[in-house]
């Protein structure tokens, strides 16, 4: 079982016409985050990274996606909004999933702060490589943040990497309604 909540409204009767843009932005950011999760899913299942199947391999490879994702939603431009909703659906799933683990609300806030901090320490050092388009600087980040400080010439690397090229343009096709890319 999955340590990802799903926050899917696909059987809710929707009506667009009707439909405030916040509800909006957020069912586009459900469908956008359930591609990522899937995708997260599917890369520690298929790719053989030698690491153990643990919360904190599934938060840095979702943050990898994640920038990744961001990082095209930019790109699309005037996107800011989606960006910013799927930002925060993501911790919303990351505070479902500790709650199931069972962390306490005691103790919630302040893992939630680590977290916070964590995952835009990772964007951060993402979205500053490829925007440099500096492949090495990329390869250093996913051996530290996800490799547990690999070298940057570890195959699993290259393993990781080849699940980016048109992850984003895919999973944000998935966004219900669609964007408009125009």
């Amino acid at each position: 079982m999955s340590w990802f909540k799903r926050f899917s409204v696909k059987e809710q009767a929707i009506h667009p016409a009707s439909e405030p843009q916040e509800a909006i932005l957020r069912r586009q950011a459900m469908a956008i985050h359930d591609g990522i999760i899937e995708r997260v899913l599917l890369i520690i299942e298929q790719e053989n990274l030698h690491l153990n199947d643990n919360f904190e391999l599934r938060f840095d490879i979702l943050m990898l996606l994640v920038s990744h994702v961001l990082r095209y939603l930019h790109d699309l431009g005037d996107q800011l909004p989606l960006s910013q909703t799927l930002w925060e659906l993501t911790f919303e799933s990351l505070e479902e999933s500790l709650r199931e683990r069972g962390v306490t609300d005691i103790r919630m806030a302040s893992r939630m702060r680590k977290l916070l901090q964590n995952a835009t320490g990772r964007r951060n050092a993402y979205l500053t490589a490829w925007d440099n388009r500096d492949k090495q600087a990329i390869r250093e980040a996913i051996a530290r943040n996800i490799l547990n400080g690999a070298t940057s010439d570890d195959p699993r690397i290259d393993r990781l990497l080849a699940n980016l090229p048109g992850f984003p343009q895919a999973v944000v096709a998935l966004a219900d309604p669609p964007l408009r890319t125009e």
